[in-house]
């Protein structure tokens, strides 16, 4: 009986689905769809699309050719306050070279049940934002009015592109389920593309075709006279040719599932992708369009907007030579050049591989963008003589491109490559940033160092050698309850710029009170901090401390782990499986230093024991070493990932990795009363 009632239930809220999902048209939102209260398939949802459509074809006219056009339909439903985060939505469109997308029929309304009706609230234009994203982008950003608990959304507009080589990735998922999804891409004859596919969904896609007509119109005029004057004639010609359709039609696509580390989802995210191979007209040779990372870095360099802006110098000169007139290895110079313009430059956060106002203008008003800083930082190290290049990148955020575009770049920093072969990457837009040490938003990333005769290389930002942290603590238990000690913490290399950038502008105070709230402390005093601005070097952070509930007394014995509070209590990595990569940023060393003063009158009957294990291919390891001595208890804990990115076939190693670790951090001391 009891199987029978599920399969029922689980038949009702398929019917459920499909009931709400029959009808698709704009404005035809159904009081089904408004009073639902959970998505069927999965109740933990905070929003669904209930529908999407994208329909991806080719127009021609006589006066531009053929252009791409991209029409979304999309429908929305917000179960709860949580889920308003997908009622905003952005369009970027691309430009360049004078020729720019289009967006068009943009309309937006917001379905709410109130008082047996349904409200609706068209979406206006002054809540319709546009602003120029990077130098080959506009954004075009709304948020949809009026929301509340259980509001469908609906919206659809028509982006026109005279790009017609350069369909936009297609997203097959969302990281909200989709109930159902129809894609269709028609393409003419005379463009053909490769397939890339990302993701770990099954892909629904089929193949079919249809023809088509291209309708011509020419004029002509005769070279009588009559008494009408010249006569002009016109005469229509039509070109008929094939359509290739791909179609996809999906439902109840499940939500991607976000994981810790995950770096950038996007990269992850079920997709399809169209790289033009080559354009084949009638009566003409195939011209083959598929190019390589070197021509567009090529292409970059050749931009005046970059080039160009690589060989002024007129405007520093005089500023440069001053800097390293009494400076003489390459080292000091590089670092002398790179401090004194970190320093003079604010980033004004507009990122993209071309200047906006150019080297000379940003240096006067001492404001720019990434290209504008980095490029004049690499044009003056060229002229103090050193072996310097732009590196163009593609920032952390970015989707990684499946094939070579001049659009998959939106950064630039610089490399330094000295006379004894080693290789300095320098950003001076980061503030805290030191040589070999660059911010988050690029280390994730990938770049190409570009040279003068216009080679390229693919370079790893990715640091070799693991970040490190340590604390050190001393304290003393009371058998009452109450812990009390010195704490020393010290951040080296990528862990000590992650504090700066997350700290440097708090005051002491708000410092302190991170660790009070991270550990529950009770006490917390003659708290210290030093290096903060001491770029290159580490910082330290130290105080003293009371805390409560870290040893439970049971009669005449103390349990409590020799770690404390510094102890990791659970597994980040929950799930059973996992299909992408465990993404660290960068390797990185966790060291502990405990001694803990055993209270008189009690003797130590258990502690944990010296063990070690490790990741296979030199991934980490974990090491915990103990011992008595004179009434201390003394650990010593090293935890280490070596590898910044772990493939996702090593999940159930890393998992289990972890469970260990925790295991082992958990085991308790035992103490005895004498």
């Amino acid at each position: 009986m009891g199987k029978l009632y599920k399969a029922i239930i689980i038949v009702l809220l398929m019917g459920s689905v499909n009931t709400i999902a029959q009808e698709y048209k704009f404005g035809k939102v159904s009081k089904a769809e408004l009073i639902e209260k959970s998505y069927p398939l999965d109740s933990s949802a905070n929003a669904a699309v209930l529908y999407e459509n994208k329909k991806v074809y080719y127009n021609f006219n006589q006066q531009n050719g053929f252009q791409l056009v991209t029409e979304v339909f999309k429908r929305i439903k917000l179960y709860n306050k949580n889920g308003s985060d997908h009622a905003t939505e952005e369009i970027f469109l691309y430009k360049y070279g004078g020729n720019k997308e289009k967006v068009s029929g943009l309309k937006g309304v917001t379905y709410s049940y109130v008082g047996d009706k349904i409200i609706e609230t068209k979406l206006k234009k002054d809540g319709i934002f546009k602003n120029e994203y990077t130098e080959n982008r506009d954004q075009i950003k709304f948020t949809m009015p009026s929301l509340q608990d259980g509001s469908v959304i609906e919206f659809k507009y028509k982006i026109t592109s005279p790009f017609v080589y350069s369909i936009d990735r297609i997203y097959l998922q969302n990281i909200i389920p989709i109930n159902k999804l129809e894609v269709q891409i028609k393409m003419p004859e005379y463009f053909n593309f490769k397939k890339l596919t990302s993701g770990y969904l099954p892909i629904n896609l089929k193949e079919s075709s249809a023809q088509d007509v291209i309708n011509l119109t020419s004029k002509s005029r005769s070279s009588g006279v009559s008494t009408q004057g010249r006569n002009t004639k016109y005469s229509n010609s039509k070109v008929d040719y094939r359509i290739n359709i791909n179609t996809i039609n999906s439902s109840s696509i499940p939500a991607f599932k976000y994981e810790p580390y995950s770096g950038n989802i996007q990269n992850y995210i079920s997709s399809i992708n169209y790289e033009l191979s080559y354009v084949k007209y009638p009566n003409e040779p195939a011209d083959y369009r598929s190019t390589t990372w070197e021509d567009v870095a090529k292409t970059i360099y050749e931009n005046p907007s970059f080039g160009n802006e690589l060989k002024r110098n007129n405007y520093y000169k005089e500023d440069v030579d001053k800097l390293v007139s009494s400076v003489n290895s390459e080292l000091d110079k590089t670092v002398k050049i790179y401090d004194y313009l970190k320093k003079k430059m604010s980033w004004n956060k507009r990122r993209g591989v071309f200047t906006n106002t150019g080297t000379k203008k940003a240096y006067k008003e001492n404001t720019g963008s990434v290209a504008e800083i980095n490029l004049m930082l690499t044009s003056m190290l060229v002229y103090a003589g050193i072996d310097a290049n732009p590196v163009i990148c593609s920032t952390s955020d970015k989707v990684i491109s499946l094939f070579p575009t001049i659009d998959g770049f939106n950064y630039v920093i610089s490399r330094v490559k000295l006379a004894d072969g080693s290789l300095i990457y320098l950003d001076a837009t980061d503030k805290h940033g030191v040589p070999n040490v660059l911010p988050d938003r690029i280390i994730k990333g990938m770049g190409r160092v570009v040279a003068k005769n216009g080679t390229s290389q693919m370079v790893n930002f990715r640091p070799v050698k693991p970040s490190i942290k340590s604390y050190r603590m001393q304290c003393e238990i009371d058998p009452e309850g109450t812990t009390k000690g010195k704490l020393s913490v010290d951040y080296k290399d990528y862990v000590a710029h992650s504090y700066r950038v997350e700290n440097s502008s708090k005051d002491d105070e708000s410092k302190a009170e991170r660790f009070e709230k991270k550990y529950g402390i009770t006490e917390l005093e003659e708290y210290t901090v030093k290096g903060v601005n001491q770029y290159g070097k580490g910082v330290n952070e130290k105080f003293n401390f009371v805390i409560e509930d870290q040893i439970e007394a049971i009669d005449d014995e103390i349990f409590f782990s020799p770690l404390l509070f510094l102890r990791d209590k659970e597994n980040v990595f929950k799930s059973d499986d996992r299909k992408y990569p465990i993404d660290f940023g960068y390797g990185f060393s966790n060291k502990y230093m405990v001694n803990i003063k055993i209270p008189e009158g009690y003797e130590v009957v258990e502690y944990p024991k010296t063990s070690a294990f490790k990741l296979p291919d030199n991934m980490g390891k974990f090491v915990f070493r103990s011992n008595v001595s004179n009434g201390v208890i003394q650990v010593l804990v090293d935890e280490t990932v070596i590898s910044p990115v772990i493939p996702a076939n090593y999940y159930p190693t890393i998992k289990e990795f972890y469970n260990q670790v925790i295991k082992k951090e958990n085991e308790q001391v035992v103490l005895k009363k004498i």
